[in-house]
């Protein structure tokens, strides 16, 4: 069992995919996101590796797809929600799934002391002790010494190797500043900066009131992403986002 504290862009998911490749079986990667998920599997599917998502968008005959496809060895990364370990069609098939580690992305939502605190992660330990032999790997870039902590004693981790690197970006920069209109000063700093970006927001009607100004400002380019537009928008704005 190991756990990496590694930042932002430090190579998290390399720590899985490319063992994953070496290895015999199936990797079961465990996030929370939806979107991230895709993107991951859009970016390892353009360098031919197999991997796949088990998301509630696929209809029953896709889902078994997925399945034998996984049992036959094809699939190298079956990436999951943690929501799905409490699925009995999951349970049943992953009996007859060569895995080869368990790897958990975004460890930090187990706890209950993290700002992502997912109750769902509480599943994690007790889906590991159907496979007692098969390594786990925690990842995060968030976690105090408390969270640490928690993340190895609700995994059940089985004395892990520790691998921690600085979070400091030497990347990034963090500017604050006080301003009597938002949208305003959102306007004047798009046109001073022509890449690309995003903007968070505290609402969801704030995200889609804040696209209508900028829109009606010749920000044409411009659209809101969140959690109330359908399956099939979400993935229609992220790729429309990914590929320009």
């Amino acid at each position: 069992d190991t756990l990496a504290l590694l930042p932002t862009g430090g190579g998290k998911s390399l720590c899985y995919q490319l063992p994953a490749i070496i290895l015999e079986g199936t990797c079961i990667v465990i996030s929370p996101l939806l979107a991230l998920m895709r993107d991951q599997i859009d970016s390892l599917q353009s360098l031919g590796i197999e991997a796949e998502l088990l998301s509630s968008d696929l209809d029953e005959f896709e889902e078994e797809s997925v399945y034998n496809r996984c049992k036959d060895g094809l699939i190298k990364i079956l990436y999951i929600s943690p929501e799905r370990l409490q699925n009995q069609l999951f349970i049943r098939n992953i009996q007859e799934i060569d895995v080869s580690f368990i790897a958990v992305d975004e460890a930090h939502c187990i706890s209950e002391w993290g700002s992502d605190f997912r109750p769902s992660y509480q599943n994690i330990k007790k889906f590991r002790q159907e496979f007692k032999n098969v390594p786990c790997l925690a990842l995060t870039a968030t976690a105090t010494n408390k969270v640490v902590d928690e993340i190895v004693n609700k995994l059940g981790l089985h004395q892990p190797q520790v691998f921690k690197q600085s979070f400091k970006r030497e990347n990034l920069n963090v500017n604050v500043e006080n301003t009597s209109n938002k949208y305003n000063r959102i306007l004047e700093f798009l046109r001073q900066n022509p890449s690309s970006g995003i903007i968070y927001t505290r609402t969801r009607k704030e995200a889609e009131d804040l696209t209508l100004f900028l829109k009606n400002n010749n920000f044409q380019n411009a659209d809101f992403f969140h959690a109330g537009l359908s399956s099939s928008e979400k993935e229609k704005l992220q790729k429309k986002w990914i590929s320009s």
